[in-house]
């Protein structure tokens, strides 16, 4: 039976389930058309294979397919600021498009009535992108618009026409590369307007970030939801047979995975499969004539039925059904807003799963590492629960595992990091994303340390209103009181202090600065698409009124290859200091359309012989006091 007998296609019945279109509350969000055509789409995507992906780190964020026996990967640093990719794959026209306010990618076959079509950005509507065919044909039909990741046509002559969708999976390079060692992976184009693809448009968004741009607001036709937090990851599901989101926490609190009915027919949504991976997926549990029922453990999904093993995309790789594959359900994976407001009609997925208290935590590697800490943190009167497995998108720089806990009803993240130094340079700057235009130092936090281990308190309530860009004032916030200073002399944390203290890396050269008499503000971690390959961490920083981004190295000759790729940039050492002009792009708020260089005005500190020499008495101190001792 195919996906459209039991009910798990889309005809007109999927598409009713949409919020109509009003052009008035479209047209709310505006933008100049001269500066839209810069983000409106790519239409000459270039690829290159593994061993030549020396663009890539393995942490980055890409969104992978699979078409016609051909894998790719595209990078979302690279296609946030486009939006629209024009491929082809196998001689058939194929459409990547995303998002970053929407944190989507997804994929069609780009052909409308038969005829290939280019599709390009479009304005938003209902907190999400929209997009138009420009390609219609010598008798050009007046344009329709479509929901850009669910490829359907909410407006004009297509309207409830569904594009032929293409599963796609969101993961880290290195898991999309492992799996598929063949594929190819898009390189960031020769565009003038884009130069460096990983500091334009969309720079700012990291995974799951919360807090809507206020623009898209405006373009909310009911109104404001108040189930779920807008930034949450969910897999919607709008098919003929009923319409569901499955937020990814609520996945994860049932293990990873859920079997489910919608509308008589069963189904199976993934998350994972390993708890911090953020890959989710969905299938029809029927192969055949057979209704299979699965298991997730350890990382390994199995069916019961014949003890095959599957992977994220529905194939099983070992076992009798080797070689079989589940038929995959048209589902989308985009934050929590960008769902709700275009189907306000779906139905909310949540876990009934209790949370499982201390010492009953699940046997994860991340768990054990934090065993001594829970230990202690399990002594005090209120019930130690355990929340997720912190996932490996959303970690700290620098920060090799984490998890979530309940200590009563504060919220409390754990976080390892690579060492004491990088953990200090988390907590004095606690923990802030440089997020301009939103915020030049949002999603602080209070945090202890504890040798290379971090306490953060990271309350449940923190926004004072849906879109989650208004903060509760700080004497406001419950903040736990288990991350005051106090704890480390005289509170649960006192014995699990090491006697030798550290300071931070970037928390040593900002306070070294400000004693050579320079101001700095707005420091803040930059979000992870900004981190270059060689680089262990940056972050944001304001030197004397001029805006600088600042990385640092493994070692001073990746920190040379850093210098030399953003330009308009400072080395000293394993430190690069970059000159990143609030007025280096045509539109500044957006960050659109490079200037070229001489229309831009570069920091003076750059060629500063007294700054010079001062960054490299820095570095040669700080080499003198981490060089090993004979």
């Amino acid at each position: 039976m195919t996906l459209a007998d039991l009910g798990l296609g889309c005809s007109e019945i999927a598409a009713a389930r949409l919020a109509p279109h009003d052009p008035t509350i479209a047209a709310n969000f505006e933008i100049p058309q001269h500066i839209g055509k810069l983000i409106a789409s790519w239409d000459r995507p270039e690829f290159v294979s593994v061993d030549e992906a020396c663009h890539m780190r393995p942490d980055d964020y890409v969104v992978g397919l699979e078409y016609a026996g051909q894998c790719r990967a595209y990078p979302l640093w690279i296609t946030d600021n486009y939006h629209m990719i024009n491929d082809r794959i196998a001689d058939k026209p194929i459409l990547f498009s995303t998002c970053e306010r929407c944190q989507s990618g997804s994929a069609f076959v780009s052909e409308v009535n038969g005829q290939a079509a280019k599709f390009s950005a479009m304005g938003m509507y209902n907190a999400s992108l929209s997009m138009v065919n420009r390609r219609r044909g010598k008798k050009a039909e007046p344009h329709s618009l479509w929901l850009h990741y669910e490829g359907v046509a909410i407006d004009g002559p297509q309207k409830g026409r569904f594009l032929e969708q293409i599963p796609t999976y969101h993961m880290t390079w290195k898991a999309w590369m492992t799996a598929h060692p063949e594929t190819d992976v898009m390189t960031a184009p020769k565009d003038p307007h884009h130069r460096d693809a990983r500091h334009g448009h969309g720079r700012e968004e990291y995974f799951s970030r919360p807090g809507m741009d206020p623009p898209l607001a405006k373009t909310i036709t009911g109104c404001f939801d108040h189930q779920y937090p807008e930034n949450e990851m969910v897999l919607g599901i709008n098919v003929d047979a009923g319409i569901r989101a499955y937020p990814l926490a609520e996945v994860k609190r049932e293990g990873g995975l859920v079997e489910d009915d919608l509308g008589g027919c069963p189904i199976l949504v993934l998350a994972g499969p390993a708890p911090e991976q953020v890959t989710m997926s969905a299938f029809c549990r029927l192969l055949g004539d057979r209704l299979l029922s699965f298991e997730l453990d350890q990382g390994e999904i199995r069916d019961l039925d014949t003890g095959s093993c599957w992977s994220i995309e529905g194939r099983a790789t070992s076992g009798p059904l080797a070689g079989e594959g589940l038929q995959p359900l048209r589902w989308q994976y985009v934050r929590w807003h960008a769902w709700i407001y275009p189907h306000p009609q779906t139905e909310l997925f949540l876990s009934s799963e209790p949370q499982p208290h201390y010492p009953n935590f699940p046997a994860y590697p991340q768990v054990e590492v934090f065993a001594a800490v829970l230990k202690r943190l399990a002594t005090l009167e209120s019930k130690l629960t355990f929340s997720h497995v912190a996932l490996e998108l959303a970690l700290p720089h620098e920060a090799h595992e984490g998890i979530c806990v309940f200590q009563g009803e504060d919220r409390l993240n754990l976080y390892r990091f690579a060492s004491a130094a990088a953990a200090q340079d988390y907590v004095v700057l606690q923990g802030a994303w440089f997020c301009r235009p939103f915020d030049p130092k949002t999603a602080r936090k209070r945090a202890l340390r504890m040798g290379s281990f971090v306490v953060e308190s990271d309350p449940v309530k923190r926004f004072a209103e849906p879109t989650q860009t208004v903060h509760y004032p700080d004497n406001e916030t419950p903040w736990s009181p288990l991350v005051q200073p106090k704890q480390l002399t005289d509170g649960w944390a006192a014995d699990l202090m090491p006697s030798v203290e550290s300071e931070g890396h970037f928390v040593a050269l900002i306070r070294y600065l400000e004693g050579k008499r320079y101001d700095l503000v707005d420091c803040a971690f930059l979000p992870h698409s900004q981190l270059r390959v060689g680089t262990l961490s940056a972050i944001a920083a304001t030197i004397e009124g001029d805006r600088f981004a600042l990385y640092r190295c493994r070692d001073p000759e990746c920190a040379a290859i850093v210098a030399a790729e953003v330009t308009h940039a400072l080395q000293v050492g394993s430190w690069v200091l970059r000159s990143t002009p609030v007025l280096m792009y045509a539109d500044p708020h957006y960050e659109m359309g490079q200037l070229p260089d001489s229309e831009i005005t570069w920091s003076p500190l750059l060629k500063d012989e007294t700054f010079q020499s001062n960054l490299a008495a820095f570095v040669e101190a700080s080499d003198m006091r981490t060089k090993p001792k004979s």
